[in-house]
Order: structure tokens, then C-alpha cells, then sequence
């Protein structure tokens, strides 16, 4: 376990935790006075974002996006890190399993300075920052999305209906999560108290991150719908041209089959210009096909 005491005043004191045992949390919640069954809860790795209060305390839970989770990641567990927190007036102590951007960034802003840390200083920044740790991976998805539908309509290989899939559900996990954090941080702030700026400015980046969230979700439901169409159509394209080979090539076939048969008395077998004949009337049926085909617009042009 590291220990970083980041502010010790007289009027505030921020702790922060990083990679604790079982024993440490429980040490910890012994000399905090610290609800021992939700300090349990910092080492359960399936939590969402959450807001509880004991007493005069107050637990909370954020998940920040994780910038080396794998292009597949299909969980919120594998996209994203947790940071847990306990405060009451005049103390917090946040815990984390690895030492995040988001949580170091405040110690080296805080530990030291001149700038006061307060309770509200520290909520806000905490919540800010794990908001802005999702804006990145929106952008990134939004920069492949807008590849996906240029490879569609370009005439490059299209994409994978499993890829836009992953990508559909990546954003979607975001979406949740920030819909998870944007609950959490109105339970912070009584609606009485909710023009405060910090407050306005945490909500404001949930609410614009969702937006983009959910345009995105869009655009990936009519990427995917639009795969499916454009698919169908190249189908319907290759069966066209298709049927209409079928189309010159049947009453061909049903001729050659016909005079194929070798009977002895077949008509115009023994003439001269039979052979001929049978090839020319070919020509003509083809020729007919090819005409009637070209009026009703079915060859295309």
C-alpha cells in the first residue's frame, strides 16, 4: 500500500490510498471511524458509480475511462478503473487500486500549494477529471465512425459488422457510466445549492459528454442499418446480373437440347442450311432477350 498525505491542515486533510490490502482497509476504517462494510466495497472491482451516506459520511464511487483497455474491451470492468471515496467534513480519503492521472493530478496540484484544498474543491476536481477522461475515447470513436462511413460509401472495404458492433458497444458503456456519474454528482449538491459554479461546471461536462454519447449511438445504429443495406443491395446487384445470364442462356440451352437429341427424323436435320438456321434463330432469341431486357431498364441503363 502507498499512503500520500496530501493535505494536512488544520481545517482539512485529504488522504489518498493507492493499491491497499484487505488489512490496510481495515486498519484504515478502524482509525477513521469508517463503516467497515463499505470500506469492504473499495476492493470490489464489479462496482458502478455510486453516492452512499453513513452518519455524518459519505461514500462514493467513480469509474474513469482506462486509456490502455484494449480495443475490445466488452466490459465496463476492462474499459474502465474505479476510484473510491470517503468523506465527511473536514476529511476525505480516496482509494485506487492503480495510481491514476486523475487522482495524481490533484496531489501535485494540492500537495504543498499555496492554493487551499477544500471538500468542495476536491469533489468537483475528482468528478471533472473522470469526466474528462472520456472525452478522448468519444473523440476517437467518433473519428472511426466517420472512417466506417467513408470506407462504406468510398468504395474501400467496409467495415466489419463485428467492429461497428464493438465500437456501438463501447460507447454505449460509456454512456452508462457517464449517466451512472452525472446521478452521483446531483446527490452530491441539495438542488437548493446547485448554482454553485463548481457544480454547474461538473454538470455542463456530463451533460455535454452524454450528448456526444448519444449522437454517437446514432450514428452507429445507421451505420449498422446502412451496412445491412448496402450489403443487401450488392447482393441484389450480383443475383441481377445473374439472372440475367440465366435469362440469355435458358431458351439457348433448351435449344441446343433439343436438337441434341439425335433422333433420326428431326426436321431440317439432313439440310444443308439446318446447322445455320438453328444458329441464327440463337442469335435472334438472344437478340430479343437483349432488347426487351434494355427497354424495361433491367441491364442498368
Amino acid at each position: 500500500m502507498t499512503l500520500h498525505r496530501v493535505v494536512e491542515s488544520e481545517t482539512f486533510t485529504w488522504l489518498d490510498v493507492v493499491a491497499p490490502s484487505r488489512l490496510d482497509l481495515q486498519e484504515l476504517a478502524r482509525l477513521y471511524d469508517l463503516e467497515p462494510t463499505v470500506v469492504e466495497d473499495c476492493l470490489d472491482p464489479e462496482h458502478l458509480p455510486k453516492h452512499e451516506k453513513f452518519g455524518d459520511a459519505t461514500f462514493l464511487i467513480f469509474r474513469t475511462h482506462d486509456d490502455s483497455a484494449p480495443e475490445d474491451a466488452s466490459s465496463i470492468q476492462e474499459q474502465t478503473r474505479k476510484v473510491a471515496m470517503f468523506f465527511r467534513p473536514g476529511f476525505a480519503l480516496t482509494v485506487h487500486r492503480v495510481d491514476l492521472h486523475e487522482v495524481r493530478s490533484l496531489r501535485e496540484r494540492f500537495h504543498g500549494s499555496a492554493e487551499p484544498c477544500t471538500l468542495s474543491l476536491l469533489l468537483f476536481g475528482l468528478g471533472n477529471n473522470v469526466l474528462l477522461s472520456y472525452e478522448k475515447p468519444l473523440e476517437q470513436a467518433e473519428l472511426t465512425l466517420d472512417a466506417f462511413e467513408e470506407a462504406l460509401f468510398g468504395g474501400g472495404a467496409p467495415p466489419s459488422l463485428e467492429k461497428a458492433h464493438d465500437l456501438k458497444r463501447r460507447v454505449s458503456l460509456m454512456r452508462r457510466i457517464l449517466w451512472q456519474t452525472g446521478q452521483v454528482v446531483n446527490k452530491l449538491v441539495p438542488p437548493a445549492e446547485r448554482i454553485e459554479p463548481l457544480y454547474q461546471d461538473v454538470r455542463e461536462s456530463v451533460d455535454a459528454l452524454l450528448f456526444m454519447a448519444d449522437q454517437l449511438l446514432d450514428e452507429a445504429n445507421n451505420l449498422q442499418q446502412v451496412h445491412l443495406a448496402v450489403a443487401s443491395h450488392r447482393n441484389n446487384e450480383v443475383m441481377r446480373v445473374l439472372t440475367v445470364f440465366s435469362a440469355f442462356f435458358l431458351p439457348l440451352t433448351f435449344i441446343v437440347g433439343v436438337y441434341g437429341m439425335n433422333f433420326l427424323f428431326m426436321p431440317e436435320l439432313s439440310r444443308p442450311w439446318g446447322y445455320p438456321a438453328v444458329l441464327a434463330l440463337m442469335v435472334a432469341v438472344s437478340a430479343g432477350i437483349f432488347v426487351w431486357f434494355r427497354r424495361r431498364g433491367w441491364l442498368g441503363g
